[in-house]
């Protein structure tokens, strides 16, 4: 990761094509002014934006104008869905101004293929009015709203995790994307807390998507959930438990068994498996060293296709150690 000093404003963070339940997916990290709350004991997302400095609506547009370029016409042809995260809300006019957002509507005409354009943001900047003019500007496309749930627990989310977002107001959030028409993407962390076990992490971030999915049932709204196994970012608090030997990041079994768990259940899933150059050394989910990499591909192929099966198959000795 890049030092934010040096970081060129005209140039995105990151962005990269993907595969996803909804189809070939360009992700666009912007470069912005940082998070309004930046409270989250887990999360180091700020270090990647401008912090307290704004970046020019101007600086912006030629970010999301170099993205789209620089995606080839093949790759452009097959996108179905643009998912816009800017490691603060994308619908917060502070960090990411509106004359910026329909600039990239207006550059949404490079994919012809694309069925859904997906914006991150924290739920308390999402408002009725804004979300009309954002379906106003997308030609039909459907509009899906990422938010930071994590878990169920409210113990964890507001007490270990600081995220500052009540049931209540998650729920109202939800009834309003469903009245609306807009689809909702939740984020899920796997393990968030130190004094979770793994097999109370499994069991926990199951009982999280098992909820979600009835909330979209229980409100006709359209869920799909981003399950993110917990790294340990820098200068958070898990870095603290980290060192003192008081945590452990999840292993990627952990992520296999919640996920066989969803089998049946119709709630789309998708696995988060970058670290954005975050996390400290040691410190993101692993298994033995020897099955790693089979285990995260498959579950980056689970994300693309939604087939059960390969993970079924999916075997190590180190599957049965504890």
């Amino acid at each position: 990761m890049k030092d934010r000093a040096a970081h060129d404003p005209r140039r995105p963070i990151d962005h990269h094509v993907q595969d996803t339940p909804q189809g070939r997916e360009l992700v666009l990290a912007l470069y912005t002014k940082g998070c309004q709350y930046r409270k989250c004991s887990f999360c180091a997302l700020p270090l990647l934006s401008a912090l307290d400095a704004d970046v020019s609506a101007a600086d912006i547009k030629a970010q999301i104008d170099a993205a789209v370029d620089s995606c080839p016409e093949a790759e452009r042809a097959a996108v179905r869905r643009v998912t816009v995260f800017n490691s603060g809300s994308t619908v917060d006019q502070r960090t990411l101004p509106t004359e910026a957002l329909w600039h990239l509507f207006e550059r949404l005409a490079a994919f012809p293929a694309l069925a859904e354009v997906c914006l991150d943001t924290r739920a308390e900047f999402v408002e009725d009015w804004e979300l009309e003019g954002i379906q106003a500007r997308l030609g039909g496309r459907r509009l899906t709203l990422a938010i930071g749930y994590e878990t169920a627990d409210e113990r964890i989310r507001n007490g270990v995790l600081n995220k500052g977002l009540s049931e209540e107001t998650f729920q109202k959030t939800a009834e309003l994307l469903a009245a609306k028409g807009v689809r909702l993407k939740a984020y899920v962390l796997v393990k968030p807390d130190a004094e979770l076990s793994e097999t109370e992490a499994v069991d926990e971030a199951a009982a999280t998507l098992e909820h979600l999915r009835a909330t979209g049932l229980r409100l006709g709204l359209e869920v799909e959930a981003h399950l993110n196994p917990t790294y340990v970012a820098r200068g958070s608090r898990l870095e603290e438990e980290f060192r003192a030997k008081e945590y452990r990041p999840p292993r990627l079994w952990s992520v296999v068994d919640i996920i066989l768990r969803m089998e049946g259940k119709g709630l789309p899933i998708h696995v988060g498996l970058r670290t954005e150059g975050l996390a400290v050394k040691g410190g993101t989910f692993r298994n033995c060293g020897r099955c790693d990499e089979r285990v995260a591909a498959a579950l980056r192929a689970f994300s693309g296709s939604q087939d059960y099966d390969p993970l079924k198959g999916l075997d190590c000795p180190c599957r049965r150690e504890t």
